[in-house]
């Protein structure tokens, strides 16, 4: 009885924590960011270092400049297999700078056992702004015009304020995250503390706790990329799956840009080789050994492509292609196809999974005048401005 009625009031106050940081919160929320995975061993330095160690919650104080090292070998990670990836150590700084690698961190260091059980992992627990702040530098370009800035401010601060209340819920592995986001395309490109600039700083300043809501006042994923080539995609079109509040745009400005366009070639064997994946992925109902096929004409307003095998067609989504060949090879999924002398041509624009914001575009549309939330409100016509905390 007592511990049921111990795992209701933790659940009211997660759930209480989870309301206040997303809807309404009077602090800052902070963010866990992942920036390395899978380190053998952390050396962490600064000034007047502090060191935690989470399992007897000791504390140490390092007066002065100090290189603190810890060596992740030396765990004995059967322990904690059972229980999960936890915390082990603890690092700030009185001053408030932590350098890991080459760069410099405000907030915490925090060193956890990493997914595999044999290294560690190394995060850093930073208020949302400055987060924000260092991370337009990356995710854009810290000389942009702050108008861009400020929409993309917004965009990051409601996916990073999306993935921090989706961990009072979500599991991963079969246990609790202990990072909300990582420092990856897979996520977000984050920056460290020198990385802001005055427009940057400007751009978070500005825009303070707003994020995009739905007209149902859903906080949902918000995706940018960096320039849609002429019309951006919704989620069901490049990943399947349906997100409230997104629509497909027209991004003129970013069509005008003659550096976004490449072409690309794809042998007949490799095609067959995706197709093959497509098949044992059940993207196509079939499963024979493939060998003859046309590719039906193409438009690039089309987000399927429809192949022939033998005598039966086959419709699959073309953002299919980008996610088996990668970037590199398919740089958007903004493109057209054809099959010329045994080689698949792929003609197109643009550079990123295409939903969501185009950064390229909302970089002409600052130019031109517009304000943030005129950006926002283009590629976000479904969703409105809110602020969450002050």
């Amino acid at each position: 009885m007592l511990r049921t009625s111990f795992k209701l009031i933790l659940a009211a106050l997660l759930s209480l924590y989870a309301f206040t940081t997303v809807y309404g919160a009077t602090f800052t929320p902070k963010i866990r960011v992942r920036i390395a995975k899978n380190i053998s061993v952390v050396s962490i330095s600064g000034m007047d270092l502090n060191r935690k160690f989470i399992s007897d919650q000791s504390v140490k104080h390092y007066a002065g400049r100090k290189r603190i090292k810890f060596n992740c070998q030396n765990i004995d990670y059967k322990k904690y297999q059972k229980k999960g990836a936890i915390r082990l150590v603890s690092v700030n700084s009185d001053t408030g700078l932590v350098t890991f690698g080459e760069e410099k961190y405000s907030g915490k260091i925090l060193i956890t056992t990493s997914d595999d059980f044999k290294s560690c992992d190394v995060i850093n627990e930073v208020d949302i702004e400055s987060y924000i702040s260092s991370l337009l530098a990356k995710e854009m370009n810290g000389t942009w015009p702050v108008e861009a800035l400020k929409a993309q401010a917004v965009a990051a601060r409601t996916y990073a304020i999306y993935k921090i209340r989706q961990r009072q819920f979500a599991k991963k592995r079969g246990r609790a995250k202990v990072y909300d986001i990582e420092n990856s395309e897979k996520h977000q490109v984050g920056g460290h503390f020198f990385d802001a600039t005055v427009n940057t700083l400007d751009a978070a300043r500005g825009t303070r706790g707003q994020v995009l809501l739905t007209k149902a006042g859903n906080l949902t994923e918000t995706f940018f990329h960096a320039s849609c080539g002429g019309q951006t995609k919704t989620p069901d079109q490049v990943w399947s799956n349906i997100v409230e509040g997104y629509t497909s745009v027209k991004c003129p400005r970013c069509k005008k840009s003659d550096k976004q366009s490449y072409i690309k070639k794809i042998t007949r064997k490799r095609f067959v080789s995706f197709l093959s994946w497509a098949s044992k992925n059940k993207f196509i109902p079939f499963s024979k050994n493939i060998q003859r096929f046309v590719v039906a004409p193409d438009r690039l307003k089309n987000s399927k492509m429809r192949v022939y095998v033998d005598s039966k067609v086959y419709i699959l989504e073309k953002s299919l292609l980008r996610r088996y060949f990668g970037r590199f090879v398919i740089p958007s999924n903004h493109f057209v196809i054809s099959l010329e002398d045994d080689i698949l041509v792929v003609i197109g624009k643009g550079h990123g999974h295409g939903v969501g914001m185009c950064q390229l575009g909302a970089l002409q549309m600052a130019r031109d005048g517009r304000t943030y939330n005129s950006i926002l409100y283009h590629y976000f016509p479904n969703h409105v401005l809110k602020k969450i905390f002050k």
